[in-house]
């Protein structure tokens, strides 16, 4: 008895999930080949190199003050060579926060790339969504991530779960 009802609920699945149309995207190619996506990238890009080149400047000041401060000679005075060593502090602690500002874990880097690529992302999120109920599809997922990008509206059971779980 126990066979013959699991065949029944295998045959009912099956029937269910040959009625449903299933898609996938891989969200990188797709990155990778929208227009608007390179050119986030590309803007990013500049911006990031930008920044780079402010490092890079700020780690010349350092170095060729570190190099003023080795090369004094016995003549200067302490009171000078503290001066010039509290300069070279102060530049090395304004390098290390601007690193922090630019690439920290939440520094204008991460605002930038968000800035640039959420107009790109939801343009992206709009046309899964079109094509998706234009072609019937009832879910959508992403090849690279296993997200779920689309799903038909009557698919959600939110409400429900929530419903039982306030019984």
């Amino acid at each position: 008895m126990k066979k013959i009802v699991t065949v029944m609920v295998l045959i009912a699945s099956m029937v269910v999930f040959a009625e449903m149309k299933f898609g996938f995207i891989n969200s990188d190619k797709v990155l990778a080949e929208y227009n608007e996506a390179k050119k986030a990238k590309e803007l990013l890009s500049k911006w990031n190199k930008e920044k780079e080149a402010e490092a890079v400047k700020m780690e010349s000041e350092i170095k060729a003050l570190e190099e003023e401060i080795k090369n004094m000679s016995v003549m200067v005075s302490e009171e000078k060579r503290n001066e010039k060593m509290a300069e070279g502090q102060k530049k090395l602690q304004d390098y290390y926060q601007f690193k922090d500002k630019v690439w920290g874990q939440t520094g204008d880097f991460y605002k930038k790339n968000n800035e640039l690529m959420q107009p790109v992302i939801d343009k992206i999120n709009e046309v899964i969504k079109q094509v998706s109920e234009k072609e019937k599809y009832d879910l959508v997922c992403d090849a690279n991530t296993g997200t779920l990008l689309y799903a038909k509206p009557e698919y959600e059971m939110t409400d429900k779960i929530i419903k039982e779980l306030n019984k």
